[in-house]
């Protein structure tokens, strides 16, 4: 099957499930490739890579929170599965903000000004996705998960900051929702292959 990525992600899930249209403009006709990047995504960016790297961002307040998030023994891990539903095989690939060697254990970091409640953090595809490919890949889902969120508030010149709180939430996935997941992967996989067929004829 012909796809712009030869793979699924959660950003390629989530933006097919929410604007196809939107999906066709940035993988198809690359349309917004070149959009600058939100003060929102540049804080996370700047966030994601001093936990990757260890080294201070030069912000005292920033890296006082940053020193208090918890992480694990590996960081921006990236993991690819292929799975197989029904006669459909599906290349998978996530990158994972934390996670044990074993994998069993994982943390997803959120920085921003979401207010995340347990109910949300439960729901969250992008940690049930993850869940999938682990699952494929060792066979076991993920017992010890944790989304960190990391607040931000906005400053009076529109500059947005770490509030300086950290709020942990822990979640769990099962294998029903494994499942249901598994049959969002398939509809987004066959409606961007699709997408992709009728794009060329």
């Amino acid at each position: 099957m012909i796809t712009p990525r030869g793979y699924l992600s959660w950003s390629q899930l989530f933006l097919w499930e929410s604007a196809p249209e939107r999906y066709k403009d940035y993988y198809l006709d690359g349309i917004g490739n070149s959009i600058p990047l939100s003060r929102g995504v540049v804080l996370g960016k700047d966030v994601a890579t001093a936990l990757e790297t260890g080294e201070e961002t030069g912000d005292e307040l920033r890296d006082l929170v940053i020193a208090q998030i918890p992480r694990l023994a590996d960081s921006e891990r990236e993991i690819k599965a292929t799975i197989k539903i029904g006669k459909i095989e599906i290349p998978l690939l996530g990158k994972l903000d934390a996670s044990s060697k074993d994998l069993m254990t994982i943390k997803e970091y959120k920085t921003g000004q979401t207010k995340w409640t347990q109910k949300l953090v439960d729901k969250q595809g992008q940690i049930t996705m993850y869940c999938v490919i682990i699952q494929a890949l060792t066979g076991e889902i993920p017992k010890d998960i944790e989304l960190v969120h990391i607040p931000t508030k906005a400053l009076p010149d529109g500059k947005l900051e770490l509030t300086g709180d950290i709020i942990r939430i822990p979640t769990e996935r099962t294998t029903i929702d494994i499942l249901k997941m598994k049959s969002r992967i398939k509809n987004a996989w066959l409606g961007i292959g699709k997408m992709c067929e009728e794009a060329i004829i």
